[in-house]
């Protein structure tokens, strides 16, 4: 189906290996199609002569999302792709995202609702994720009803949780100041207990691991809590939705994370969006691979 809808040109690419070690086969349908398209190793390619030359730095701003510089760190031409020539492609409306965006807004939902002092029915929880779902969800995806199962579980969980706290929510933007600039960035949850301890979560669906409490993003929460609730106490957690674990986030490292984001501004206002590739799966799963100057030798 994939080779049916190329119009002008199509490209076929395999991964030799995965790693340093572990070699990659051919996929058999490869040897029927052998004949009709000519064959080329990526190895054979000349490197590129240099390194992307900056483009006309964007217009300075005062404030940024936290999720595009992120991208930036991640890969600052695929920022340069998405964010300043706004080559989106459907990734925002991938399935995976589409059911989290369900499981998310229903949790807001569930708070907003025990906040209005009435904790919602399990019952109700599912009719939401379905108006949710009806909407916003991977409807009619190969893998629909695996995600709807997942989310439903979720929820399930939620109810539970949420029907048991007897403190408030904090669902607000906030705007952290990091060096002279401000980040955007609304947290997963915030929950606000009656003996005044402030419970600042990041939400995770999948399982846990060892690098999660390395990411930048804790010494962000951190900092913004400081700033919106002086003088509390405040626990910045992760929170494991599929099995209900809740992990607090030490300091540690808070600065030198932090500085992750104010180069990232720094290089962006400079203008240097040069590829970022990596020996992974990243690069060839990325949407702007066939266009990336690392991947076609181009500056």
């Amino acid at each position: 189906m994939a080779l049916s809808r190329a119009q002008d040109f199509l490209f076929l690419s395999r991964a030799e290996r995965y790693g340093a070690t572990q070699k990659a086969n051919p996929s058999k349908f490869l040897s029927a199609i052998g004949s009709h398209a000519s064959a080329a190793n990526c190895n054979s390619y000349p490197a590129p002569a240099e390194v992307a030359k900056p483009l006309n730095p964007p217009a300075i701003r005062d404030c940024y999302e936290e999720r595009e510089l992120s991208l930036y760190i991640q890969c600052p031409a695929r920022y340069r792709y998405e964010i300043i020539e706004g080559l989106r492609g459907g990734g925002d409306d991938s399935p995976y995202v589409c059911f989290h965006r369900c499981v998310y807004r229903t949790i807001g939902w569930l708070e907003s609702q025990r906040s209005a002092g009435k904790a919602a029915r399990p019952d109700e929880a599912m009719a939401q994720l379905s108006e949710e779902w009806a909407s916003r969800g991977p409807v009619d995806h190969g893998f629909e009803s695996y995600y709807r199962t997942s989310a439903e579980a979720m929820i399930a969980s939620m109810v539970e949780i949420i029907a048991a706290e007897t403190g408030t929510y904090d669902r607000a933007e906030w705007l952290v100041d990091v060096g002279c600039k401000k980040i955007a960035i609304t947290p997963d949850r915030v929950v606000i207990g009656r003996n005044g301890t402030i419970h600042v979560q990041r939400i995770r669906t999948g399982r846990k691991t060892k690098s999660e409490a390395s990411n930048r993003i804790y010494a962000l929460l951190r900092r913004g809590a400081a700033k919106r609730y002086p003088g509390k106490a405040v626990s910045i957690e992760t929170f494991y939705l599929a099995t209900r674990e809740i992990v607090p986030v030490p300091s540690g490292k808070d600065e030198e994370r932090l500085a992750e984001y104010t180069d990232a501004i720094a290089e962006i206002e400079r203008g240097d969006f040069a590829p970022l590739p990596e020996d992974s799966r990243r690069c060839p799963a990325c949407q702007c691979y066939f266009i990336c100057s690392f991947v076609n030798g181009v500056t």
